[in-house]
């Protein structure tokens, strides 16, 4: 039975998935493990069927010069269903309807009723305008190399360069490697194994909702090279419940539940074993590859998003963020590798009335012998504080995948999301100015609206904190116009900035950020990022 448990204990979380990429407004604890349409394309109704642009001589892949690199975020989804017979993704689940969105059932973040819709507070979906275009089969399957193909064709020929794919790791699963559902599982080549036990592994984790990297990338490497993407790793290591279920190593409940054996348990010497395998994952599977993105050292890239959290929870151990990272690039250089360039993915309060949402620096454990018991998130900084930290711990530049506000200004509108992240913009250009072993890569998103998710943000009341958040809407022309504002801020500060501007997101669909086109708004996004990116324009 304990052989089939990574794949079972998987189901504890599967209905739920990680949390939203974005920043999040919630007291963090560990507790005890118990657009407007364009006529060209549309026509003159939204509810138009569009024709594949590919198909006609104004889509076709131009050769432009480019004076800015263009990188968008990709959030993948997963299967909500404990059915692997029967899928049920996580994004076209609560965009069609209420019943199977694992996130508005989640009693983890909205309380023991889950989202609560009333009279005062009615549901507002379904969102069946943020329906993918016809030319990508509407709610595609993750796993189609026909869609897949699609996508990175449509990025390629509208002037995005590279894709950051939401990566996610699991340290906790145990897993065996002659246990045949298993035996393809990645794992280190000559780490230790336990014969007595079908290969049970020595050290655990595995990746998490890759499913669409794979097909990704197994489609862009049949392309002929000059149109293929460049693409990155953007870990995304924030989600309570992962670490929830890592402290959970060997736990007396975990013990009796057959989910390990004694001695498994998640100490330092673990922690470090457990960082290292993630890293020789990316050398053994990744960065030799020929479309990995890399600076002009030939290192890598890798985007980490959220640094503070994998910074606090390391502190436990007594581990910095600079030791890891250290790590990281030290086996990237064994492995015959320049090293790896890593590049905060950042944003959190800045006003001193949200100190309480602030970015920790520590995770203190209630009971440091017994982990399971949970701990707290301490020594919080705001975000103008933290980020000065950044190069300190090893971090090469900085980026942002959404700004909710700046100082005491939130994103109640698009105007305001503009005019927050031109502030943005200007502090960090200015802060970094003149550094060159700094830059500060450009972010643009093109909205927030987390209604189909139940809303900004999530709260144990079973009602969002800050609903008025859910209505920065774009169209094309003011996202057009936020483009051309970070195109003048890239090239005014381009000696220590570079040249990468960072579009959010591709395809957050339940976070009302997605560019990928629509039926509800055609491809008015990516025309947007062609008309201001390609030369001329």
């Amino acid at each position: 039975m304990i052989k089939l448990l990574p794949y079972l204990f998987l189901l504890t979380f599967l209905m739920y998935g990680p949390e939203s990429c974005s920043s999040k407004k919630t007291t963090l604890q560990s507790t005890v493990f118990e657009p407007e349409s364009s006529p060209s394309l549309l026509g003159n109704s939204k509810n138009s069927i569009a024709l594949d642009p590919l198909e006609s001589d104004e889509g076709q892949n131009q050769k432009t010069e480019k004076s800015n690199l263009v990188g968008v975020y990709f959030m993948p989804s997963w299967n909500l269903s404990p059915d692997p017979n029967k899928d049920i993704d996580s994004f076209w689940a609560c965009l069609t309807g209420r019943e199977n969105c694992g996130h508005l059932n989640n009693t983890a973040i909205w309380g023991p009723k889950g989202r609560i819709y009333n009279a005062q507070n009615p549901y507002e979906g379904p969102f069946l305008e943020r329906k993918p275009h016809p030319s990508l089969k509407g709610f595609y399957k993750r796993n189609d190399p026909q869609v897949a193909k699609k996508q990175l064709e449509y990025m390629k020929s509208y002037g995005i360069d590279f894709f950051a794919y939401d990566w996610f790791f699991g340290r906790h699963y145990y897993y065996h490697m002659n246990f045949a559902p298993q035996a393809k599982t990645y794992y280190p080549k000559g780490w230790k194994t336990d014969p007595t036990k079908d290969g049970r592994t020595a050290v655990p984790g595995m990746e998490e909702w890759n499913e669409q990297l794979t097909v990704l990338l197994s489609e862009n490497e049949k392309l002929p090279a000059e149109k293929q993407m460049k693409w990155a790793i953007n870990w995304v290591d924030d989600s309570e419940e992962r670490w929830r279920h890592w402290l959970d190593v060997g736990s007396p409940a975990s013990l009796s539940a057959g989910r390990n054996y004694r001695g498994e348990v998640p100490d330092r010497q673990l922690y470090l074993q457990v960082h290292d395998k993630i890293t020789q994952l990316w050398i053994d599977k990744y960065f030799n590859r020929k479309d990995y993105l890399k600076d002009d050292k030939g290192r890598p890239i890798v985007y980490l998003y959220f640094p503070q959290d994998l910074e606090a929870r390391a502190s436990v151990y007594g581990i910095t963020m600079k030791e890891l990272l250290d790590r990281s690039k030290s086996l990237a250089q064994k492995a015959g590798l320049k090293g790896i360039k890593f590049i905060a993915v950042a944003a959190g309060a800045m006003a001193e009335r949200e100190r309480q949402y602030a970015l920790p620096t520590k995770w203190v454990a209630n009971n440091p012998r017994e982990l399971w018991r949970g701990g707290n998130y301490t020594d919080k900084l705001l975000f103008q504080d933290y980020v000065p930290r950044l190069k300190g711990m090893g971090f090469e530049g900085m980026t942002a995948y959404v700004y909710h506000s700046f100082m005491d200004k939130d994103n109640r509108s698009y105007d305001d999301m503009r005019n927050n992240y031109k502030s943005h913009w200007e502090m960090w250009s200015e802060k970094f100015n003149g550094d060159s072993d700094f830059e500060y890569q450009i972010p643009v998103a093109m909205g927030w609206d987390m209604r189909p998710m139940g809303g900004t943000w999530p709260q144990a009341t079973g009602f969002p904190s800050e609903p008025y958040k859910d209505k920065v809407h774009s169209t094309k022309s003011t996202f057009k116009a936020k483009l051309l504002e970070a195109q003048k801020f890239s090239e005014k500060y381009r000696a220590s900035n570079g040249n990468t501007v960072m579009v959010c997101c591709w395809n957050e669909y339940l976070e009302g950020n997605h560019i990928e086109p629509t039926e509800g708004h055609g491809f008015d996004y990516l025309e947007a990022i062609k008309e201001v990116f390609a030369k001329g324009n």
